[in-house]
């Protein structure tokens, strides 16, 4: 279920509740202009008079909200500029500029709500082009609030075929299911200053490694590099 509010800068009022929305994500930008399908608007009347209000007086942003089993909001994504495009029973389509999170993101939540992430691995049912949603999400998940010390990491270069694998298979390691260690290489380099679960790591063990290598090329040395500057043993497998 989704919902969407006006930005009014003060307490979230939610104009109407939402079924679905369509468009909300982009592996390409991080903001951009897109369309928004609003799938069985349930107060669309009222929701088409708020934006049409507010259009007159410029103050026209606001925010479509994913919201739990109790209404409650989980996530946003901003939007301005907002546009009625079409509206055909209770269906709209609008415009604007939308601040996207990456493909996927809003697919992992859905499943963590419907408690269907329960074991490790999940990720590996979502697309290439859906991981770093995937990741993202577990960054906005984690909340660690044990620090382990002197940690023995084992990597298998068999669990994974490209960079973002390799950051949803290292964050599982360290804090468990659906767990986070950084998205990219520069976030990555600062969980392992100590923050998200761990103080510090004693060992990597790394099996497979020439896969990853070859896989990973340039970014493979990077990570043994990173792991070298933290003093981290690491034994290739």
């Amino acid at each position: 279920m989704f919902a969407f509010s006006l930005d009014t800068k003060e307490e979230t009022d939610i104009i109407t509740y939402i079924d679905d929305v369509k468009n909300l994500e982009s592996s390409k930008s991080n903001m951009g202009y897109r369309e928004l399908r609003l799938i069985n608007v349930h107060e669309i009347e009222n929701l088409k008079y708020k934006i049409e209000e507010s259009i007159k007086i410029y103050d026209n942003q606001g925010f479509i909200h994913l919201l739990d089993e109790n209404n409650s909001i989980v996530t946003s994504t901003f939007i301005s500029n907002i546009r009625i495009i079409k509206s055909k029973h209770h269906n709209i389509t609008l415009s604007g500029y939308v601040w996207f999170t990456p493909r996927g993101f809003h697919k992992a939540w859905q499943m963590y709500l419907d408690n269907k992430i329960t074991e490790k691995n999940i990720w590996k049912t979502f697309n290439k082009d859906e991981l770093q949603g995937w990741i993202v999400f577990t960054g906005c998940l984690q909340k660690p609030q044990i620090y382990k010390e002197n940690l023995i990491i084992n990597i298998d270069g068999n669990n994974f075929h490209n960079l973002d694998g390799f950051y949803c298979s290292i964050g599982e390691e360290v804090n468990g299911i659906a767990g986070y260690f950084g998205r990219q290489l520069y976030s990555f380099y600062n969980c392992l200053h100590g923050d998200f679960g761990v103080k510090c790591i004693l060992k990597v063990i790394w099996t497979n490694h020439l896969r990853s290598k070859k896989l990973l090329k340039n970014n493979y040395n990077k990570i043994i590099d990173i792991f070298k500057k933290y003093n981290i043993k690491v034994i290739l497998k």
